[in-house]
């Protein structure tokens, strides 16, 4: 896996515990008729839950203990994938860039 943690990133996770895990999950997006899904990457500042370690393997980077998720690690390994910070409407939040945008459409008209 080709994973990297940016500078501001590395310290913000230090202050907040040194753990995090990365997956990628299915989330519902609108379409002109029917719900999709489409492939999200997350980053959550905690390891995961005992019933789901399972599926992760633990990396350390830069002495951060990264728990990736099986749908990250067997990605691809020539893809370099970054984990930095985002600023949004309501803060910051830590994200993963990197993941070639799927290709989304409803199905159901012309204009997608």
């Amino acid at each position: 896996m080709n994973l990297t943690i940016a500078g501001r990133a590395q310290d913000f996770i230090n202050q907040e515990g040194g753990v995090i895990s990365v997956k990628i999950e299915k989330r519902l997006i609108p379409g002109c008729g029917a719900m999709q899904t489409a492939d999200v990457p997350a980053v959550r500042l905690e390891k995961p839950e005992d019933h789901e370690q399972a599926n992760f393997e633990l990396i350390a980077i830069n002495g951060i203990q990264v728990y990736a998720h099986n749908s990250v690690v067997n990605y691809n390994a020539e893809i370099p994938l970054l984990i930095d910070i985002e600023t949004t409407l309501f803060g910051h939040r830590l994200a993963m860039y990197g993941l070639p945008l799927p290709i989304q459409t409803c199905g159901n008209c012309t204009s997608c």
